[in-house]
């Protein structure tokens, strides 16, 4: 049997284990803004200071956890699983406080925010790198990490979305502490459930070849692994493409409670674009073998964004809003699996050019990328709602707060995605250049 073939039971093991960081970034994202301003009182503007400012110092964070998993030595389970499954129960003790600690404690209720939400910085790299990591070592075979790109994309937007449907309907009100118990005691145990059970379930298998620059590398050298050309377009472009699609999900609950006036219509919307990446993805990987990534990814974000400015055409209207998001599930189909796959691309370039393999280096970027993009995205949201004259307290809003709600939630993820789609123009690795990195990789692989 070859070693380097990965069997459909370990696809499923791996499948599970991605399914076990959803609900941390995604309900974080898409409830806490509403949660932090219409259950526990804290005012949006200073909620977008929290998130912007806890998000950027805390992804400082992420390198360092990166360099410390990348040196730590191998356990009989590998590097990166054990690290996977700590990181995941140390990050379920702090979920719940960060979402209940300041409603538990009003008199302290901003500090403990504050602390919470820093905290979370510090501890869900442990489990998100680790995971990251994991595709890189699992397999060296180019198809099998396709595969495991895809699996990824696909089970992150399916369960996503399901718990999209489905968190709406277990809210209710999302101006009522009821319905938020049942959502995050219930995803805590599927965080822990879901990461334990598939970090024991995957395989480790490709280490570092040694060079004349040996296999490791100093702490110094994360800068010029950062520096390195298609790293830095890479992390600039997803970094701008995720500040728009968490702006989408912070703003989401405001624009279907206000605009459209049913915070329930969200779970269609789920479905609708459930429907939509399902489809895409099914087709993602001949799309990719005749555009190659680069292009590929370049056409979701341009169909992503395109697809929210068109909302400006009928903002209120139902039936057009859901056709939109079946471009937004398309566009995001397209971008979604390509990234983690490009990143292990990326790893492979810093083993040709600098002697050495860095698989949690580059996905500390990951983990670096979302909390900056959570910290930007979660605080335009804030800022904006402060501007605009939001009320909170109130059962319905201006017209003009609606109006300007309806133009923001259009043109933000437009601007940002044109901007992702201008960075990616430059990355360098081609379609024709990563046929030549991956036959290079092979050869060093099998003279060593």
């Amino acid at each position: 049997m070859d070693q380097n073939k990965i069997t459909g039971k370990e696809k499923a093991a791996f499948a599970v284990a991605n399914a076990g960081n959803i609900p941390v970034q995604l309900l974080l994202s898409s409830y806490l803004l509403i949660f932090y301003t219409n259950v526990v009182g804290l005012d949006p503007a200073a909620v977008g200071i929290l998130f912007l400012i806890a998000r950027v110092l805390d992804g400082l964070n992420d390198p360092i956890v990166g360099f410390i998993i990348d040196h730590r030595k191998p356990s009989k389970l590998g590097k990166f699983r054990p690290t996977l499954m700590i990181g995941a129960v140390l990050v379920a003790i702090n979920y719940i406080l960060l979402w209940f600690g300041p409603y538990w404690i009003p008199a302290a209720k901003l500090a403990v925010a504050y602390v919470t939400y820093l905290l979370i910085g510090v501890l869900f790299p442990v489990m998100d790198i680790s995971l990251n990591s994991l595709l890189p070592v699992m397999t060296s075979d180019m198809k099998g990490r396709t595969s495991l790109s895809t699996i990824k994309g696909l089970v992150y937007n399916f369960f996503a979305t399901i718990l999209g449907v489905v968190a709406p309907l277990i809210l209710g009100d999302p101006n009522r502490i009821d319905g938020y118990y049942y959502l995050i005691f219930g995803t805590t145990i599927l965080i822990l459930a879901f990461s334990i059970t598939g970090a024991l379930g995957v395989k480790e298998r490709v280490h570092a070849v040694d060079t004349a620059k040996g296999s490791g590398y100093k702490f110094t050298d994360l800068f010029r692994i950062f520096a390195q050309k298609p790293v830095l377009i890479t992390i600039t472009a997803v970094l701008t493409y995720q500040v728009g699609t968490m702006f989408c999900s912070a703003v989401n609950a405001y624009y279907f409670t206000y605009v459209l006036g049913n915070l329930k219509l969200l779970s269609i919307a789920g479905l609708v674009q459930m429907g939509a990446l399902l489809c895409t993805i099914s087709v993602s990987g001949k799309i990719i073998a005749k555009l190659g990534k680069k292009t590929t990814f370049i056409a979701g974000l341009l169909i992503f964004g395109g697809s929210t400015a068109l909302r400006i055409l009928a903002p209120a209207n139902t039936v057009f809003i859901m056709v939109l998001i079946v471009g937004m599930g398309v566009g995001t189909g397209l971008v979604g699996p390509l990234i983690y796959s490009i990143h292990a691309d990326n790893t492979d370039y810093i083993e040709l050019k600098m002697g050495y393999r860095a698989e949690a280096a580059i996905a500390s970027l990951s983990s670096f990328v979302s909390k900056c993009a959570m910290g930007i995205g979660g605080a335009v949201p804030g800022f904006i709602l402060s501007f605009i004259g939001f009320d909170a307290a109130a059962q319905t809003q201006s017209e003009s707060v609606i109006s300007s709600l309806a133009s923001a939630t259009a043109f933000v993820p437009l601007i940002f995605c044109i901007i992702s789609a201008v960075i990616m123009l430059q990355y360098p690795l081609t379609k024709e250049k990563l046929a030549e990195q991956n036959e290079k990789i092979d050869k060093l692989r099998k003279n060593s």
